[in-house]
């Protein structure tokens, strides 16, 4: 888990769209075991620092990825589209000490499907996608 990606995920369950859907179901890395859908995973894939000539900015960059999990293959892009019609990408402003500078939709939707496991019948679908994240350290 990453200090970004967590800042990250205070603002995104922020938006009650999105809450109202994962409820407090954002997990760093992997789902929990037996956990409750819809949720949704994160990790940072990435991470680049600006430097200059006078050594380290504070102004950072990182590729988040985020996977969707539900039930259904619908509720999953439900999740997916919620999450992209938050509004986050024009936001601009402080959360858990991050100043974000922006956030981009870095790619398309990436449909998976996990069969089920732990003894459980149900199979689980993901959309996956990557956000970049631009941000200043605090």
């Amino acid at each position: 888990m990453s200090a970004i990606g967590e800042a990250f995920r205070t603002k995104l369950l922020s938006y009650a769209t999105v809450s109202a859907i994962v409820g407090q179901r954002m997990y760093p890395d992997a789902l929990v075991q037996r956990a409750t859908l819809p949720a949704i995973i994160y990790y940072t894939v990435s991470t680049q620092r600006e430097h200059s000539i006078a050594g380290l900015q504070k102004l950072a960059h990182a590729r988040i990825q985020l996977d969707c999990y539900a039930t259904t293959r619908t509720a999953a892009s439900a999740l997916s589209k919620a999450i992209r019609e938050t509004g986050i990408d024009a936001y601009r402003g402080v959360t858990s000490g991050y100043t974000f500078c922006g956030v981009e939709f870095d790619s398309g939707d990436e449909y998976l499907q996990e069969p089920p496991d732990d003894g459980n019948q149900e199979h689980r679908y993901i959309v996956s996608f990557d956000c970049l994240v631009h941000y200043k350290e605090p």
